[in-house]
């Protein structure tokens, strides 16, 4: 997971495609505990909505955020220290 967020700092890989990465990541890793689930949900949501406001046809460009996304990102990297996912 965090090659694949650097890939993306690298402009090696799209935001679409890194949303659609961790999330096939996070399946195939299967965590047990609700906890990491949870928290994996609750910040890839907030990705996705990111990543919506910037390729959605009905997303005004005024909303996207890249402060937003950057806290984002830097809590995805946090969480993945967390919880060991480091693959």
């Amino acid at each position: 997971m965090a090659a694949r967020l650097d890939l993306y700092d690298s402009d090696g890989i799209s935001l679409p495609k890194l949303a659609e990465d961790l999330r096939g990541l996070f399946e195939a890793a299967d965590p047990r505990e609700l906890s990491i689930r949870d928290s994996f949900e609750e910040l890839w949501a907030e990705l996705d909505a990111e990543n919506e406001l910037r390729t959605e046809a009905w997303a005004p460009p005024s909303l996207a955020d890249d402060a937003h996304l950057r806290e984002i990102l830097h809590r995805l990297r946090s969480w993945i220290k967390w919880c060991g996912l480091t693959f």
